[in-house]
């Protein structure tokens, strides 16, 4: 029951954050964005009170799931390749 309760507590951050980071670094790689999610979910919630250790990899996987989920549903945008301009 612990893990629905972290999943409960920490999956607005995680969504916010996949959103932006996804509209932000459009050209980065994936692990660049899961770290930069990652590491923005930690700070956002050190504000009230640290993540546990135990509780990053939860995260981690829950970040990896709701990039899932988004790019299954062309949520946004997101599962869309990114469109190259054309150069002269």
């Amino acid at each position: 029951m612990n893990w629905l309760v972290s999943v409960i507590k920490y999956l607005p951050f995680v969504i916010q954050g996949v959103i932006s980071v996804e509209t932000a670094l459009q050209g980065a790689s994936g692990a660049t964005k899961k770290a930069v999610v990652l590491a923005a979910v930690q700070a956002g919630a050190a504000v009230g009170e640290a993540v546990p250790e135990s509780h990053v990899a939860g995260i981690s996987s829950l970040i990896d799931s709701t990039v899932a989920a988004l790019n299954a549903t062309n949520f946004a945008g997101f599962g869309k390749p990114a469109t190259k301009t054309a150069t002269a």
